[in-house]
């Protein structure tokens, strides 16, 4: 019986320690961000995907996350997907003018002109140091939408 008393304890505490669950933390979305880089970088463009994904969803306030998916969406020629990305980055920080510039791109390439230049403009209204850089595919956005427009009629 005495035996049976010393090993009570230790067997209670073999049985808790076995039967405990072990939980590995779920990335940061700094670190998820990390490793969807190198992910990116090494040429898996699937993982890289996912990691961005895990990133944004497990830090609904990282504008960084947002904008990494959507650059791997533009990447992949998921546009509207990208657009979607830089919406939901724009939508976080509103005074960020980098997803209005991808946005603009990502709309440039799905022919939606209008909201090209629509985004651009606001990301100059944002940051008007970055004018000379946005300002000439302004100039040929508006060129396009002026080919595309109907003539006025002649009085």
């Amino acid at each position: 019986m005495n035996k049976l008393v010393c090993r009570f304890p230790a067997m209670v505490i073999l049985f808790a320690v076995l039967s405990a669950t072990t939980s590995v933390a779920a990335p940061t979305a700094q670190e998820a961000i990390e490793a969807g880089n190198a992910q990116w970088t090494a040429g898996d463009l699937d993982a890289a995907l996912a990691s961005y994904q895990q990133a944004a969803a497990s830090d609904e306030s990282s504008v960084d996350a947002r904008l990494k998916l959507a650059g791997l969406r533009m990447a992949r020629q998921e546009y509207r997907a990208a657009v979607d990305a830089f919406q939901e980055a724009a939508g976080i920080d509103p005074s960020d003018a980098k997803p209005f510039i991808g946005m603009g791109i990502a709309y440039l390439h799905l022919g939606q002109d209008s909201l090209a230049h629509a985004a651009l403009t606001e990301a100059i209204r944002l940051e008007p140091d970055r004018r000379d850089q946005i300002q000439p595919l302004l100039t040929r956005i508006e060129t396009r939408l002026e080919i595309g427009a109907p003539k006025p009629a002649a009085d």
